[in-house]
């Protein structure tokens, strides 16, 4: 018998924006697994991100391991390339297995997976869990021009998205479109701005990639003139007081600290 490690088991029973948050996460980067063969029942949660598994982890209140897999070389029309290091949080539990399955998730769902029926006042979680499993922003610091995808192979679950963003917003909404592997929707400038606004509008159990929201921070902070677009006004010095849910050492930093690399900056998976 294999060992018994806690956690809250009722964690997606009850809408919350951790939960919703962590179901985002789930829907862009995890995995059910029915190992039927060892009578149990599994949740994966994989990222190259150590730092959002163990707050994913704290928010379940879990004590199981995360577990790191090594790089794996793989050939793409006849070129070699090497995976990055990755991290996976595996899960035990019948309850949680049957608990996300009543909420959408099932095996094998990465081209079948359909958007959750999530609250209105949690929707800015998860898509911030989204935005973080399985999603970019790219700062174009030249052109002074930001971008948000989301990628996912479910071109449906895309479809459903964009609507729900643009009910949300007041937007139009985006065109599904096909990439090498997988499908996109891409947000421009103008309507990345309020939506990375409102998807970062309250995070004060702290559930977010920082590298992601530093990019997003570093573009405010460098182009002045979308402080106040969409009728938001927000000073370049206080900005980061406004978005006062950062980590203190997140918030010390000065606009070139914040700065980490050259045109553009990206920040994916």
């Amino acid at each position: 018998m294999g060992i018994k490690y806690k956690i809250n088991k009722d964690f997606f029973k009850t809408w919350s924006p951790a939960m919703s948050y962590v179901l985002g996460f789930i829907t862009a980067d995890g995995s059910l697994e029915d190992a039927s063969y060892l009578r149990g029942k599994y949740l994966r949660i994989c990222s190259s991100d150590i730092e959002i598994l163990v707050k994913i982890k704290n928010a379940m209140n879990s004590e199981h391991k995360i577990i790191t897999i090594k790089p794996k070389e793989f050939a793409i029309g006849g070129k070699t390339y090497v995976s990055k290091e990755k991290y996976m949080l595996r899960i035990g539990s019948h309850e949680i297995y049957n608990d996300l399955i009543k909420l959408g998730i099932t095996p094998h769902k990465s081209k079948t997976i359909e958007c959750p029926h999530v609250p209105l006042e949690l929707l800015a979680s998860f898509l911030r869990g989204y935005l973080d499993g399985d999603g970019c922003i790219n700062f174009y610091n030249k052109k002074q021009r930001l971008a948000v995808i989301f990628t996912s192979g479910s071109k449906l679950f895309l479809e459903q998205l964009s609507k729900t963003i643009s009910y949300i917003l007041n937007t139009r909404g985006q065109k599904v479109f096909r990439s090498k592997r997988a499908f996109q929707i891409k947000y421009s400038t103008k309507e990345a701005v309020p939506l990375l606004k409102y998807i970062y509008s309250d995070t004060e159990d702290e559930l977010y990639l920082e590298r992601k929201y530093k990019v997003f921070l570093n573009f405010m902070l460098l182009c002045p003139k979308w402080q106040d677009y969409d009728g938001t006004t927000i000073q370049p010095s206080h900005y980061l007081q406004r978005y006062g849910v950062v980590p203190k050492r997140l918030r010390e930093l000065s606009a070139k600290q914040l700065f980490t690399g050259s045109n553009p900056v990206h920040a994916f998976n």
